[in-house]
């Protein structure tokens, strides 16, 4: 586990240094922060020298680097205000409408899995297959969008504004990453589910003709904690996930805070919601592998670390 731990800081530093070599070569400017395109170029260099953005890539990198392994991930060359002040401001937010998601994501697998195995070759199972992989197949900006034009504009169903407080706010968000994510989620939950079912020890309760709902209970027994081990690991693409689509529904989370500080070149917010989005995945995927142990022994003899 704790190479594991290891690795997860290394990655999640050549993530942030491949992050800042696109933004240091890209065209954003904190200078046109203001909303003015027009600035003179001599203003730019002025702000750029004194916000230490003149140095070279190494440099400028170097210095993060050091500050970052001591706790210090500096302050937002917009606002000026602490990263970390920023970041807490926002996390609930995206806590909230992550973990929404991902537990309607987890039921909802399972709950069809068993539904698909129970009616298979049925016009249910097909059905079932049709829509999930129909929402699968588009992007999830795109489903955003779709919902953004149906359900916010020509019905006028659900307010786009920044209403994080509410609840109603994070119905289409919640909605979006569900549908987006529910095919493969749900082939997975179906794959281990199935092969439960084929186990000699399930047939043989079958052969003395125990409840199904009993033979049922003990198939998601077996199978639920390599279903948990997978979901853990897919928690770092989850994460980028919302962080699209609360931007595509000004939702108040770190998304928004991410696609605006990448507009504007603020660096230190970016680096630092890239880094600590790894660490939160690793810590996820490390806490979902142990309850996967331990609900299923037999995956402990997987472990190599």
């Amino acid at each position: 586990m704790f190479i594991r731990f290891i690795l997860s800081v290394i990655v999640a530093f050549l993530s942030t240094f491949l992050c800042f070599v696109m933004l240091y070569f890209s065209k954003a400017n904190v200078a046109f922060a203001s909303g003015i395109n027009s600035q003179s170029k001599e203003f730019v260099q002025r702000v750029e020298k004194n916000l230490g953005l003149d140095k070279p890539l190494l440099t400028q990198y170097k210095i993060w680097l050091f500050k970052a392994l001591k706790g210090d991930f500096g302050f937002s060359l917009l606002s000026g205000e602490s990263v970390i002040k920023i970041i807490k401001e926002r996390f609930l937010n995206t806590l909230i409408l992550s973990l929404s998601a991902l537990s309607i994501l987890f039921f909802l697998s399972i709950f069809l899995a068993f539904l698909e195995y129970h009616f298979k070759n049925t016009l249910i199972e097909k059905l079932i297959t049709f829509i999930t992989f129909n929402f699968f197949a588009l992007p999830p900006i795109v489903i955003a969008l779709m919902f953004v034009l149906i359900f916010g504009i020509f019905w006028n169903f659900l307010s786009l504004s920044d209403t994080d407080s509410h609840l109603k706010h994070l119905i289409l968000p919640v909605l979006v990453l569900v549908l987006s994510h529910l095919a493969i989620y749900l082939r997975i939950a179906k794959n281990f589910i199935y092969e439960t079912f084929s186990q000699v020890f399930i047939q043989n309760l079958y052969a003395r003709a125990l409840r199904q709902r009993d033979i049922d209970c003990l198939v998601l027994r077996y199978s639920l904690g390599s279903i948990i081990a997978y979901f853990g690991g897919t928690a770092l693409s989850f994460t980028m996930g919302t962080y699209v689509v609360e931007s595509i529904f000004n939702y108040s989370g770190l998304g928004s805070l991410l696609l605006k500080s990448i507009v504007f070149k603020d660096f230190p917010v970016v680096l630092a919601l890239l880094f600590l989005s790894v660490l939160f995945a690793a810590f996820f995927t490390f806490l979902s592998d142990m309850i996967a142990r331990i609900l299923n022994p037999k995956l402990r003899k997987f472990s190599f670390a």
